[in-house]
């Protein structure tokens, strides 16, 4: 039994883990203010880790069951708050949510294609887009544990980039055809 329940935790927790960004930009797609948005995240992850158990075929179907959990605590925040400057109707508030589950799937493939265009790169470039996108560290510090001039780590994380979006261009084709 208990490690049933530990199995339950730790695939929720690792589904939860990859698909928390998404839904969260989800979320903040119908809603401006980031508390609110912080707020109705932790209630949707809530909602969803109470009725894991029900959800068929996790592996597929996780990011989207959030996204319906997400969609009615969207609306039904919205219809208790009213308080917007201007309100948004119901039928409008649906296509922009509609939009955003939309948009999901595209993101989805563009961040796999940049995942695998990301493991092209040398063991350096990877470090400095670490640096550059997920650390505390700023490029100044870094330049100067690494020795190298603030200019030339730019100029190189701009080279990156580019290479990163010609590679992400290229398997977006690649996976279309």
């Amino acid at each position: 039994m208990k490690s049933d329940t530990n199995l339950k935790n730790t695939k929720f927790l690792a589904y939860y883990t990859e698909h928390e960004p998404a839904v969260r930009a989800y979320i903040r797609s119908g809603l401006y203010n980031h508390h609110d948005v912080a707020d109705l995240m932790q209630k949707v992850a809530i909602i969803a880790w109470n009725k894991f158990d029900q959800l068929k075929d996790p592996e597929e179907n996780f990011v989207k069951w959030m996204m319906v959990i997400a969609r009615y605590e969207i609306m039904s925040f919205r219809r208790k708050a009213q308080k917007m400057d201007v309100p948004i109707c119901e039928q409008v508030m649906n296509k922009i949510l509609d939009q955003g589950a939309h948009e999901y799937d595209s993101r989805k493939d563009h961040w796999q294609a940049l995942q695998v265009c990301t493991q092209k790169l040398k063991a350096g470039e990877r470090e400095l887009l670490d640096v550059a996108y997920n650390s505390s560290t700023s490029i100044k510090d870094f330049a100067k544990e690494t020795n190298k001039t603030t200019q030339s780590l730019y100029q190189k994380l701009n080279r990156i980039r580019t290479a990163l979006t010609s590679c992400v261009q290229l398997q977006m084709k690649a996976e279309s055809l």
